[in-house]
């Protein structure tokens, strides 16, 4: 196992769009990240030829947009309730997901009216209001029980903290490596009081393990995307009865403009049993529906 040598082998969370940097590279933003995704500003994707209503969060109403993989663009979308600002989803966003839909298997009729339930935005909120919470003010962000750890850190450094934890948990800095020391000297590690609640939350591996890894992540955050794409693996070939892994919805909309809808299908393919494999499209995928205006 490489242990980093220093802190520029160490990358930065995604910090909150209008965040103020204090001391160390802690990002603290008010209103919350979610705070407007079911107020007035909040977009509708309206009614769609199949009759859902779909929630969408968007912060400008950019017009129609790119097709993607041969999808046809969408169909002309109404306008949103008199309540919020004319706006549309930008077009062929949502065929791109249910391309993902279908390519993954899911029944369509059912991932379409799942779009459509408020319920499911209900728990995008809880998650975000948690995860501030606790402190989380970037992505990604990780707690290995009560161990958090910000920022899409080398493998090595996550492995020694998992190590650590089924080994006993420690309560102090000084059973860890100089690096992980280092990076609690920085603020992007520390032993805190309160874990995550995992309750409802998609997990990887036994919901009753003994160290359980919960990441709070944004699909459309490239920090996010390169820590799925070079740690992933390594944390997924642990898991089992004693390490477990769950996904923490905190998508920061106002850089991250299509995060809350990819947010959304994620735990829309969960309800399906498919969860993991729409995340894992999501973020292969990531430059491709990211890209849609």
């Amino acid at each position: 196992m490489t242990e980093p040598k220093s802190l520029e082998d160490i990358v930065e969370p995604e910090p909150l769009q209008g965040a103020t940097q204090t001391s160390g590279p802690v990002y603290v933003k008010d209103p919350p990240a979610w705070s407007y995704f079911l107020t007035p500003a909040a977009l509708i994707l309206g009614s769609i030829v199949i009759a859902a209503t779909i929630w969408w969060t968007r912060d400008d109403s950019s017009g129609p947009g790119s097709t993607f993989d041969g999808a046809p663009a969408a169909d002309a979308i109404s306008s949103v309730p008199t309540a919020s600002p004319a706006a549309s989803a930008p077009a062929g966003l949502l065929d791109t997901m249910k391309n993902y839909a279908r390519q993954i298997g899911l029944n369509e009729e059912a991932f379409s009216q799942c779009l459509g339930d408020s319920a499911n935005v209900a728990e995008l909120n809880g998650d975000l209001q948690e995860g501030k919470d606790l402190g989380v003010t970037g992505t990604p962000t990780f707690f290995v029980n009560n161990k958090m750890l910000v920022g899409a850190q080398p493998t090595a450094i996550l492995e020694e903290i998992i190590q650590a934890e089924l080994k006993g948990s420690p309560t102090t800095l000084e059973g860890y490596s100089a690096a992980v020391r280092e990076l609690a000297a920085a603020g992007r590690f520390s032993i805190v009081a309160k874990k995550p609640d995992i309750t409802g939350a998609a997990i990887e591996g036994n919901p009753g393990a003994k160290v359980v890894v919960a990441e709070y992540s944004d699909f459309q955050c490239p920090f996010c995307k390169q820590w799925t794409d070079t740690s992933l693996k390594a944390v997924r070939a642990k898991l089992g009865n004693d390490v477990a892994l769950a996904f923490l919805h905190f998508p920061i909309v106002q850089i991250h403009p299509n995060a809350g809808n990819a947010s959304l299908v994620a735990i829309c393919a969960g309800k399906q049993g498919k969860f993991w494999p729409m995340h894992d499209l999501l973020f292969a995928r990531q430059t491709e529906w990211a890209a849609l205006k």
